[in-house]
């Protein structure tokens, strides 16, 4: 009975418990301003953070399926950027990376790193990028796959590369202020056919559904 007492009299000691992981930061990330969810007209900024030293290219598909490369700016200019600094993606004249005014459905941006620079000629022209030579089929049944394959074509046989990639959404529903009726008796208060309101609508609808982000490297598990 006494030593019952006296064990009870003890301290209790605590039981470690497991010890709590810091979330680590992707190879590689690249967003939007406004979480990518754009009006029609909008000017777009694009940031990228790669998580250790490495060369990066940056691709857009926009909702037509047309392919531009969004860095580096020229074919020439440096891929090279600096581990776990954030990044904006400029265009040209230091402006935004490119105006939001897809009207056929959701854009995407895809942005690799890798160690070893990735080669551009054959997608180059007279120092500027060769916009045909960027165009992929693919990318119209799926954005993302597309992007990948003219990725491949940029790297040597054994380079190994990440990537992430995000979409946005620009929605019509948004712009009607910034056109007029294309009718000439619309107005407020007159009621008929406004092509904005479906199109937006079901765009949206639609797109909410899935998720927008997605991580991954080349060769090994696809989101």
């Amino acid at each position: 009975m006494w030593t019952a007492l006296l064990l009870l009299a003890l301290p209790a000691t605590a039981v470690p418990g497991p010890m709590s992981v810091a979330p680590k930061d992707p190879p590689v990330r690249v967003w939007f301003n406004y979480d990518g969810n754009y009006a029609y007209g909008d000017r777009a900024k694009v940031y990228a953070k790669s998580a250790h030293d490495a060369y990066l290219i940056v691709l857009r598909s926009d909702g037509a399926g047309h392919v531009r490369v969004l860095f580096p700016l020229e074919p020439g200019d440096n891929q090279r950027i600096t581990g776990g600094k954030k990044y904006e993606v400029k265009g040209r004249g230091g402006r935004e990376a490119f105006v939001a005014d897809d009207t056929t459905g959701p854009g995407t941006v895809l942005a690799a790193i890798s160690e070893s620079p990735f080669r551009v000629d054959q997608f180059a022209q007279n120092g500027r990028w060769d916009t045909p030579a960027l165009s992929d089929p693919r990318v119209l049944v799926d954005a993302e796959s597309g992007l990948l394959e003219l990725v491949d074509r940029m790297k040597t046989t054994d380079q190994h590369f990440d990537y992430d990639v995000a979409t946005y959404l620009v929605s019509e529903r948004y712009a009607r202020g910034l056109y007029s009726y294309p009718y000439p008796y619309a107005g407020p208060g007159w009621w008929g056919y406004d092509p904005w309101w479906g199109y937006g609508r079901g765009i949206g609808l639609g797109f909410s559904l899935r998720s927008r982000h997605f991580y991954g490297y080349r060769g090994g598990w696809r989101p």
